[in-house]
């Protein structure tokens, strides 16, 4: 996923500078302390710089599809929908705003949500992620 210009060092990694493309109307200088935090945080800007994404794993198929399901049930009171894909043990998670087309409040606090609820349901470091192994030999 593009991100971006010159990076800047933090204590631990190099945190890209980022360059969101906001939808109209949002209140850019908020908006963008947010998507710092959050890029900082694993998200990334999506290719056109409108929209956030990330991928959260977990041990197993149930706790994944769990995710979706609780994030699925909160972007519809929303009002708000993303494009989850899920795999044996992970969900990769877009979000951007299609009208007014840009990144919006909508997509960080989503994203934001997302992060409190993958913690909540278990979520790990993609190293310790169960893997989808070959069927048993009969």
């Amino acid at each position: 996923m593009a991100n971006l210009t010159p990076s800047k060092q933090t204590s631990t990694r190099v945190v890209p500078e980022i360059q969101p493309r906001f939808a109209p109307g949002s209140t850019e200088a908020q908006l963008m302390a947010e998507a710092k935090a959050l890029v900082e945080g694993g998200w990334k800007l999506d290719d056109e710089q409108r929209g956030l994404e990330k991928t959260f794993h977990f041990n197993t198929y149930t706790k994944a599809l769990d995710f979706l399901q609780i994030v699925g049930i909160r972007s519809k009171s929303r009002n708000h929908h993303s494009v989850m894909t899920i795999k044996y043990s992970s969900v990769h998670v877009h979000w951007t705003t299609h009208y007014p087309r840009g990144l919006s409040a909508k997509d960080t606090f989503m994203a934001r949500y997302c992060d409190s609820q993958a913690k909540d349901v278990g979520a790990v470091d993609e190293s310790l992620a169960q893997k989808c192994a070959p069927a048993p030999k009969a």
